[in-house]
């Protein structure tokens, strides 16, 4: 086994950057630069690591890992390998459960939540593999893939210049945009949502906060310039009534929604938002309201139920779902 947590995490950083399909090769350079975030990593530590990954047979991974001369970088003879596919042993089952149930205990306390969420799932993998076996296991469940890698590279190093409080230059080209723009911004927090990672920070040119998609990041670069996080921003009160990732500094509104009555135990397991109250459940109707921003999103998870909701307030919201249907019946006439 790993001789401590940080080499752990190194062999799945490492693990992470081989099989990134968007920058194949990563130098010993890029790899400690990816595992700097754990402390100071040297070129020493980068070869024992990918060592202890070929060779240790306590570990099991017996990783191919090879050095192209060529293109100057690392990489796995058998593009399909990764540690993560290698079968779990007992002690590491043990683990796995000490972890859940250690977590489960701040269970709803951001931003712990999300890794209760990730254990659980990881979890439910285990337990169904073991019931059904490696070979069987694969034909029998089928699990959500994220389907966007496009800009994960730039995770790593945004963490790190959030850790550090150091600005970053930014090459940026945003949706429905040809011009790639130049941003100097403070990273505060990155978000996950729908399979896609956004950084919210401060530009040095502007004192709002503002949300950028790390897909459309064309380059990233560090500086050595400082800043002051403004202590007054915490992402959980920032995005407290967002639906989505969008809020641009807009007031929150009460939002009534009418829906078929088929629709409400979906909607009370899994609720749109937190906000979400139910105001009428019966056979005839099932309606809530929600406080939230209208935003793009907001609008296409309503139009995503078609016949079966109905906006009662605000207005606002009403006719833009209106006009939305209009101008969806028009490309069928």
């Amino acid at each position: 086994m790993p001789k401590n947590k940080n080499a752990f995490i190194r062999y799945r950083i490492i693990d992470g950057a081989l099989r990134n399909k968007f920058k194949k090769f990563p130098s010993k350079q890029e790899l400690i630069d990816a595992c700097n975030g754990l402390g100071k990593v040297s070129a020493r530590t980068i070869d024992g690591d990918i060592y202890d990954m070929k060779f240790d047979e306590e570990l099991g991974y017996f990783a191919p890992i090879e050095y192209d001369r060529k293109q100057r970088g690392y990489y796995y003879t058998d593009k399909d390998y990764s540690i993560n596919n290698l079968p779990l042993k007992q002690e590491d089952l043990y683990a796995l459960e000490f972890a859940c149930s250690l977590l489960k205990q701040f269970e709803g306390i951001e931003p712990i939540t999300q890794f209760v969420q990730s254990v659980e799932k990881i979890e439910e993998y285990v337990n169904l593999r073991n019931v059904f076996g490696n070979d069987d296991f694969l034909q029998v469940i089928e699990t959500e893939k994220g389907l966007s890698q496009k800009g994960n590279e730039f995770l790593n190093p945004l963490l790190l210049s959030i850790k550090e409080h150091k600005a970053v230059m930014m090459h940026y080209q945003g949706y429905n945009h040809t011009e790639i723009k130049h941003y100097e911004i403070h990273p505060y927090a990155l978000k996950e949502y729908r399979n896609r990672w956004y950084v919210i920070g401060k530009l040095t040119s502007k004192n709002n906060i503002q949300t950028f998609a790390l897909e459309r990041i064309k380059q990233l670069l560090p500086t050595q310039q400082n800043f002051e996080r403004d202590k007054n921003f915490s992402p959980a009160e920032y995005f407290k009534y967002s639906f989505g990732i969008s809020v641009n500094n807009l007031i929150a509104q009460e939002i009534e929604l009418q829906f078929h009555p088929s629709e409400a135990p979906y909607i009370k397991s899994m609720p749109l938002h937190q906000t979400q109250k139910i105001e009428i459940d019966n056979e005839q109707e099932f309606r809530i309201t929600l406080h939230v921003i209208l935003s793009y999103e907001l609008t296409a998870q309503i139009l995503s139920y078609g016949n079966k909701v109905k906006v009662i307030r605000p207005k606002t919201l009403q006719q833009e779902i209106l006009n939305q249907l209009k101008t969806a019946l028009k490309q069928y006439k």
